[in-house]
């Protein structure tokens, strides 16, 4: 009788259950996102590459943030607080932040200065011998992180710095939980990050997705997605056909010749941007390539303004040297990169230094939107010059960086973190560059003038912004007349998504998915 008494509760529990309002219920979109690769860490610091920013910026958060949209634009400077309520300039080397109270990680655990302090420590990431070395060229300039109290912190530079607030803002200072990283250990965090963003880790699947769950106690406001997937799907055939078919909801790296196919869909459209990153190559100091004058003309050999209308029909640019408009201190009247096959023909003919050698320019496959079609293109425009550069495609990054292998080129891409040389410029070429310090192979490493470092320390240590200015515009001159390396053109990004999705697309490779950036349902006027 009692066995038949629980029997009737539980079915009468259930259908209970079945009759309470849908509204009781998480109705919020599973978001999936089709990417073209993964990172093989989301550890902030570790890996700051193009396939993890856009997994790990809405994982993290800064003591100030960048309000991208300010202008609409999706490259606005403008700051505004991030898991600091506010900040306050001490001196010219001193800056006091104000934590917000009460936010959460996503172990539960609260925001404390400990973890700001643990965040930015010298062994972490800036120091003599740092755990992660890849984190010193940004944050080059700071010397200690001061607990002043539970929620108050100072942050202090080795010198005067007029940007430490927009460096705050950037890549490398991503606010991580200290107790769980020292009890993990960094790799193990590097695979399970407890940040305090919109999104927490869910699961990871190798080579196959990414998963993520809301993080429900974000302080910016309940996530507007219950879950957001990163699928693998490297062809952009592939990629297009899922979105079609309603597998995925977001797509990125689409080609400018499938924008059409996208359009053609009534359910389809496509978010653009173009980058405040610049496709590059690099010439390594090894084989034909150690010797200047190859490198200058296979600068000089590339008609930048045919790959640009040939692959991404003309819809972006070539900066005129390493910057942006947007910095403050752009040099509208600096030259734009030359293409002179003629003048490239008779520096080779000059410089007696090189014979018809093989120069091998060594790619991954599927990264850089592009690089292959580029790299087939400009092959051609090298060999009109005399250059006999032989194209040699791999699966990943490990293959190019092999010292054991030969390459002489290679391509890269130089991210403005912020607007300003030192967030682009200092980091990438200069002396705590890894192109200065090749770690595979540091034969290749580019052996700088040392003018060309004792500028780059001018650019970050000035507080005179004309002597700031005048040093980038001789670093410049250097580092173009020494070829380490060449831009190519900031490519044009390409969202393709669900009609219903209210998303847009940065400068950077971020993708926001934070409540103000993400919203689901027909756009207002549509």
């Amino acid at each position: 009788m009692l066995k038949s008494f629980k029997t009737y509760l539980a079915a009468a529990f259930v259908s209970l259950s079945a009759a309470l309002p849908v509204a009781a219920q998480d109705e919020r979109p599973d978001l999936t996102v089709a990417v073209n690769d993964l990172p093989g860490s989301l550890e902030g610091i570790e890996e700051m590459g193009n396939v993890a920013v856009r997994i790990s910026y809405s994982m993290f958060d800064s003591l100030i943030r960048r309000d991208f949209l300010a202008d609409g634009s999706g490259s606005a400077s403008k700051l505004v607080p991030g898991l600091a309520e506010s900040w306050t300039r001490i001196d010219d080397r001193t800056l006091e932040l104000k934590l917000r109270e009460g936010v959460k990680f996503h172990d539960g655990s609260e925001l404390t200065s400990d973890d700001v302090v643990f965040s930015f420590s010298a062994g972490r990431g800036h120091g003599y011998d740092p755990l992660i070395g890849a984190a010193k060229r940004f944050m080059l300039t700071i010397s200690h992180i001061e607990p002043v109290d539970k929620y108050t912190v100072r942050v202090v530079s080795k010198e005067p710095d007029v940007l430490l607030e927009q460096r705050l803002a950037g890549y490398a200072f991503w606010v991580v939980e200290n107790k769980n990283y020292m009890t993990q250990g960094k790799d193990a965090f590097a695979r399970n990050p407890v940040g305090t963003g919109p999104y927490k880790m869910d699961e990871w699947v190798d080579g196959e997705y990414i998963r993520l769950v809301a993080h429900d106690d974000y302080f910016g406001g309940e996530p507007t997605a219950k879950s957001v997937t990163f699928v693998q799907v490297p062809e952009v055939s592939a990629r297009i056909a899922g979105l079609v078919s309603g597998e995925y909801d977001i797509s990125v790296n689409i080609p400018p010749d499938q924008i059409p196919v996208v359009e053609g869909y009534d359910d389809l459209k496509v978010e653009q941007i173009v980058l405040d990153n610049t496709h590059m190559l690099v010439f390594f100091n090894d084989g034909p390539t150690a010797h200047k004058a190859v490198r200058q003309a296979l600068s000089l050999g590339i008609d930048r303004d045919l790959l640009r209308e040939a692959l991404w029909a003309d819809k972006n640019y070539t900066p005129n040297g390493h910057q942006l408009p947007a910095y403050e201190m752009y040099m509208e009247d600096y030259p734009d990169f030359a293409y002179d096959p003629e003048k490239a023909r008779e520096i080779l003919a000059a410089c007696d230094c090189y014979d018809g050698e093989e120069i091998v320019y060594k790619l991954p496959l599927n990264y850089y939107l592009m690089s292959l079609e580029a790299a087939q293109a400009m092959q051609q425009m090298w060999s009109e010059v005399g250059l006999n550069v032989t194209l040699q495609p791999v699966e990943n990054w490990s293959q190019v960086n092999d010292p054991d292998q030969t390459v002489h080129i290679r391509p890269w891409s130089n991210t403005h973190r912020l607007p300003d040389p030192t967030g682009s410029f200092v980091p990438q070429w200069g002396k705590e560059s890894w192109v200065q310090n090749n770690n595979e192979d540091p034969a290749r490493s580019w052996k700088a003038p040392e003018a060309f470092n004792d500028l780059q320390d001018v650019i970050v240590t000035s507080t005179d912004w004309d002597e700031r200015q005048q040093a980038y515009r001789d670093a410049l001159d250097i580092w173009v007349d020494e070829a380490p390396g060449t831009m190519l053109y900031n490519p044009l990004e390409t969202y393709a998504m669900r009609r219903d999705i209210q998303w847009q697309p940065y400068g950077l490779y971020y993708m926001d998915l934070r409540p103000y950036n993400l919203t689901f349902g027909d756009a207002p006027n549509n």
